[in-house]
């Protein structure tokens, strides 16, 4: 019936469930399918029962080692991740011994593990020791993991939902029994929980389903003294409670020396994790390490010797306890769990580093003392790569945070708290307080990037690597891809945590540069970590340490356009910068590219500058590693120093810009724009530059500033077509016309002659350079308010046209300025009241359509003017040489009689006579007879022409009428006057 019935039914396993295969309902399946084949003595059967067992155990308990999540079964048609989850009901497995039915209950679940604890023995009889392998390996973690929940420990969110459903009925557990033997009694494997749910459980009663008695052949096979094993007993079972009760009192008294012995002769049963567990509960957490790292250093090492000079006082309250309450009180200890949940997600196994870790969260949330934490760790930070992690990036910076760098504040970060921390926030955090010292101080954000900010980040990227990959590995991969991998994730970690860092300091920049600027000067970089004195810390490698410095040096660009300051201090500190920024980026020192007389040898092309766009200078911008602007590269560092050096120059002109300004003026201004700013430039070029050796110096900073390759020493640039420069888009003539009137303005005429008149290749025509020395002239004369050519206006226009009309002798506009400025001082001592009591101004000569008509306003303001007919005529001689209009304006004059004459000549080719006839009106109409009557005959004789031409007789005769005409209006005035006294 067995071979034939029973057999088939059960040697091909089934695919519903895990402990169905390894044994339900009467020991069926794998357990059943093994015994029936010992039993038949079927070799092949045997043989398949157990290659199905080889597949489905490793799918029943989860190691670990497995992979972010467990294996499946052969057969299971479970093929990812997701379906393994939702087919166990977990979605995290931190710990060993997790199983697949964990999350349904832990009966079901122990009938699971008993099945692979019978048929490991089963095989050990059979020649087959399982027990010191996998098998044995998963059955240990699996009874430890569950025993442990069992003897009240508090379920940890992750697990289930953070509920589990415990055994329904004590004799389930009796299952306990065939494992503990093996691993314990036989192997001398440390199995507290597992020991102590097993002994409390003693005597099992068979349940209804498969789990026969094993107790008896389980605590008999202990019982067997030869094996060197404990003998476990009823009696033992109330001894062992006593003792740990009695332990639990002397934590709790702080009687260390005490339970430091205790210890030492119970070893037995106050092995490692029991007593680390009574520590972490019982012992008060402000009790001083120094009393019990030694009996931890002791423990650790697996021999617990006496102290010296110790005794041990008995605890009356467990002595006199009956024996179902020393049981019971233990059940009720409810001792916390060794490990928590982030330690074990991080992958940490080492027992000692768990109670550590968790004693000194503790320490911090009952007193807050960091340094009592410190001298915890001390003794063993180097026993575990996960506890020196833990202590160098979060115990060391928290200490020097709160204790040895600032006073902590009222609202102290705890140790929960700081473990929290991540990202962009936790850097704004930990440089709160650096930023908010005075600038004397500044250097203290380097200090705290170096001392508190890196050892952060190292913790940081570790924590998140083994985050990330706890959930991407699998057994299967185990090769060197996921080496590649790995080390792959590992570096975008360390590159990713710097990033926030880089991010920070540009931030900082934009509102306290003077502070950036100091951080980049003082800090090296993300290799430039201070931890403490550790050793072993984790190098990176060449590649991301060139890629970390990279971008550290990018950060140190970008705050270059992200200041707004214009001081000499802000210039001298971005020098500073650009000077780090090549040593952090093996770049030439861009100073290096400047000749003797400060004046760039190396340029930046055209095509570089065409690639950069407005959208390259924005905040969020400055960091993408394809950015062309702030990324670390030759170009970039010289357009950085280019720009350093306009805006410097600009500064000292008095028309300070940034280097981000600097940029948009160079590079996306449009031709206008460029021009608006040159004239701001030299307007603003201050007064104490008036020297000709400064505007020289002044002349050729301009000319730099409009192409960047402009060199003094080669008088001149190349590729005079596309320019590179603040100034760029405006033309060399039109920047050295505007240099021009810069110097007339500053008076620069000896220097203006020299560049501009005097030189064989001249930069501007000889047309323009008339043209706009005497626009310059004219623009003062304008100008002025008085004509007198000694002062103001008049005078700087004369001294230009003097300065310049010798280099331009056939120059009739000279001629005419000339002759203007000379007419202008002469009018200039005469009284003259405009119209509406305006006085009178040079530049109403130019404006006005009839200048000859302000003589007769001389002649009338002026009493007895006439009388001065030579210095009048003189005037409108000169007038008349400064090409302006000779039309005589009607006569205004009440006293006058010109209303009455009219159609004067404004053409004519002698101004005398015209002033003359003014002068006998005016002397006419101050009753001055004799005057008039005098420069009638004397000034007004006809001019005959000269021996004329038959050919041009008429044309003589006009002009002698046109002339006498003149002369015949101003006599009959005088005839129509009355004479003063009698001829």
């Amino acid at each position: 019936m067995l071979r034939n019935v029973y057999l088939p039914k059960i040697i091909g396993g089934s695919n519903f469930n895990g402990n169905w295969e390894l044994g339900v309902i009467g020991a069926v399946m794998m357990e059943a399918a093994q015994g029936i084949a010992v039993f038949l003595n079927d070799g092949s059967s045997y043989d398949k029962a157990m290659t199905k067992f080889f597949g489905r155990a490793p799918a029943y308990v989860y190691l670990t080692s497995d992979g972010s999540c467990p294996k499946a079964a052969p057969g299971s048609g479970l093929s990812t991740c997701s379906q393994i989850n939702d087919f166990w009901g977990q979605y995290s497995y931190p710990q060993n011994g997790i199983a697949q039915e964990t999350c349904r209950d832990f009966a079901h679940t122990g009938y699971g593990i008993s099945s692979m604890s019978h048929i490991a023995e089963t095989s050990k009889i059979q020649g087959n020791d399982l027990w010191t392998g996998d098998v044995g390996t998963r059955i240990r973690y699996a009874l430890g993991f569950h025993s442990q929940f069992e003897m009240g420990a508090s379920v940890p969110s992750w697990l289930c939902g953070g509920s589990v459903d415990l055994k329904k009925g004590k004799s389930d557990f009796a299952i306990t029994e065939v494992g503990y033997n093996a691993l314990h009694g036989r192997l001398g494997i440390s199995m507290t929980n597992t020991g102590l749910l097993t002994q409390d459980n003693r005597p099992g009663e068979s349940p209804l389903t498969f789990v026969l008695h094993p107790g008896l052949p389980g605590a008999s096979a202990a019982l067997n003294l030869e094996n060197g094993v404990y003998p476990i007993m009823g009696s033992d079972i109330v001894n062992r409670a006593r003792i740990i009760l009695e332990a639990v009192h002397l934590a709790s008294a702080v009687e260390v020396s005490s339970l430091h012995q205790l210890i030492a002769r119970e070893a037995e049963t106050l092995q490692l994790e029991l007593v680390l567990r009574i520590i972490l509960t019982y012992l008060p957490e402000s009790t001083s390490p120094n009393l019990y790292t030694e009996l931890l250093h002791q423990l650790s090492l697996g021999a617990v010797h006496a102290p010296p000079t110790s005794s041990i006082r008995p605890a009356p309250s467990g002595r006199e306890l009956s024996d179902n309450e020393a049981r019971h009180r233990v059940r009720q200890l409810h001792l916390l769990p060794l490990a928590e949940e982030q330690d074990l997600q991080a992958g940490c196994s080492d027992i000692l580093s768990l109670f550590l870790i968790h004693r000194s969260r503790r320490i911090d949330a009952e007193t807050g003392s960091i340094p009592q934490i410190q001298e915890l760790l001390e003794p063993f930070v180097d026993r575990d790569p996960y506890l020196r992690t833990w202590m160098i990036s979060i115990v060391l910076p928290l200490r020097r945070l709160n204790y040895e760098y600032y006073n902590p504040p009222e609202d102290a970060s705890t140790l929960e708290a700081f473990e929290k921390l991540e990202g962009r926030p936790a850097i704004d955090s930990l440089l709160a307080r650096s930023v908010q010292a005075s600038h004397e101080e500044t250097v203290q954000s380097a200090r705290d990037i170096r001392c508190v900010v890196g050892p952060w980040i190292y913790g940081e990227s570790r924590r998140k690597r083994r985050k990330t990959h706890h959930n991407r590995r699998r057994s299967s991969l185990a090769g060197s891809r996921n080496v590649v991998d790995l080390h792959a994730a590992r570096n975008e970690d360390s590159v990713n945590g710097w990033s926030d860092v880089n991010d920070w300091v540009v931030n900082l920049a934009l509102r306290d540069f003077p502070s950036a600027a100091e951080t980049i000067d003082h800090w090296g970089g993300p290799v430039d970590i201070d931890y403490g004195g550790y050793s072993d810390i984790e190098e990176i490698g060449a590649d991301v340490t060139k890629t970390l410095l990279q971008r550290y040096a990018q950060a140190g660009l970008a705050t270059v356009y992200t200041n707004t300051e214009t001081s000499t201090c802000a210039f001298e500190k971005t020098h500073d910068i650009l000077r780090k920024v090549a040593h952090l980026s093996n770049l030439e020192d861009p100073s290096i590219f400047e000749d003797s007389q400060g004046s760039a040898i190396a340029y930046v092309s055209r095509d570089y500058l065409d690639q950069i766009s407005e959208v390259h200078v924005l905040h969020n911008a400055l960091l993408r590693p394809d950015n062309p602007l702030t990324y670390p590269g030759q170009l970039a560092l010289l357009l950085a120093n280019l720009l350093l050096k306009s805006a410097t120059i600009l500064q000292k002109l008095g028309h300070p810009k940034s280097c981000k300004a600097t940029l948009g003026l160079t590079v996306f201004s449009r031709r206008e724009e460029q021009i608006d700013e040159l004239h701001r430039t030299l307007q603003k070029i201050p007064v104490k530059t008036r020297d000709e050796d400064s505007w020289a110096k002044v002349r050729h900073q301009i000319l730099w500033l409009r192409d960047w390759r402009y060199q003094v020493s080669m008088g001149g640039i190349h590729d005079e077509d596309r320019p590179i420069g603040v100034f760029g888009k405006i033309e060399r003539e039109h920047v050295e016309i505007e240099l021009l009137r810069a110097l007339l303005r500053a008076s620069c005429y000896n220097l203006a002659a020299y560049v501009y008149c005097m030189q064989d290749d001249r930069s501007i025509s000889e047309v323009m350079l008339e043209k706009t020395i005497l626009s310059v002239a004219m623009s003062f004369y304008d100008g002025a308010s008085n004509g007198n050519r000694t002062r103001g206006g008049v005078r700087k226009a004369s001294e230009i046209i003097a300065a310049f009309q010798s280099h331009f002798p056939r120059s009739t506009s000279f001629n005419e300025a000339n002759a203007l400025i000379t007419a202008t001082h002469s009018m200039s001592f005469y009284s003259l009241t405009l119209q509406h009591g305006v006085p009178f101004q040079p530049v109403n000569i130019r404006a006005s359509k009839d200048p000859m008509s302000l003589i007769g306003k001389i002649l009338e303001q002026n009493p007895r003017s006439y009388t001065k007919l030579d210095d009048l005529i003189e005037i409108g001689q000169n007038l008349t040489k400064a090409g302006l209009s000779l039309t005589k304006a009607r006569d205004s004059n009440p006293r006058s009689k010109t209303d009455q004459v009219v159609g004067l000549d404004h053409q004519l080719s002698e101004p005398s006579r015209l002033i003359t006839s003014m002068a006998i009106e005016a002397a006419l109409g101050e009753n001055d007879f004799d005057t008039a009557y005098s420069y009638i005959v004397n000034r007004l004789s006809p001019t005959v022409p000269t021996s004329p031409t038959a050919q041009n007789q008429n044309q003589a005769n006009t002009n002698t009428e046109i002339e006498d005409d003149i002369s015949w209006r101003a006599a009959y005035l005088a005839g129509r006057s009355s004479p003063s006294s009698p001829p």
